[in-house]
């Protein structure tokens, strides 16, 4: 009894899975830490205007970076040799708004969890929109 080999799209899917992971569990982390606010005392209040322009600037500067960021031309390299160190940067860059308002919500006296919620629901959102690696290997692809 043998078994049909293995399409292109479920190898790249299988190799693309650690790298999913990762991504998921940045995901996770950010509502971890929503959580852990809610425990220890953060109150949902309208932080300062300073705060939220800062924390909006943040966000919308990661997007920027992460729509319209150049792909880099790799001439030579396999594709999903390529994928990985984008996913990451990707991931990076959308992740960190998230934590500059999570050190703002740790300035404010009490903590303020509206200020790390609001870039937060975004991260998280562009992590599911731009960081993905299946969402990387079609851009990638198409820029090939």
């Amino acid at each position: 009894m043998s078994f049909p080999e293995a399409s292109a799209d479920e190898q790249h899917r299988d190799a693309l899975r650690p790298l999913t992971i990762v991504v998921a569990a940045m995901g996770g982390g950010l509502v971890m830490l929503a959580v852990v606010l809610v425990l220890i005392g953060a109150r949902l209040e309208t932080p300062a205007l300073w705060q939220l322009l800062v924390v909006g600037l943040a966000t919308v500067g990661a997007w920027v970076l992460a729509v319209a960021a150049p792909i880099p031309r790799q001439s030579g390299m396999p594709l999903l040799a390529q994928v990985q160190p984008f996913v990451v940067l990707r991931a990076a860059v959308i992740e960190a708004p998230a934590m500059v308002g999570l050190v703002l919500a740790f300035v404010n006296q009490p903590m303020n969890l509206l200020v790390y919620l609001l870039p937060a629901v975004f991260s998280l959102a562009g992590l599911w929109l731009f960081a993905r690696p299946s969402v990387v290997v079609r851009r990638l692809s198409r820029a090939s």
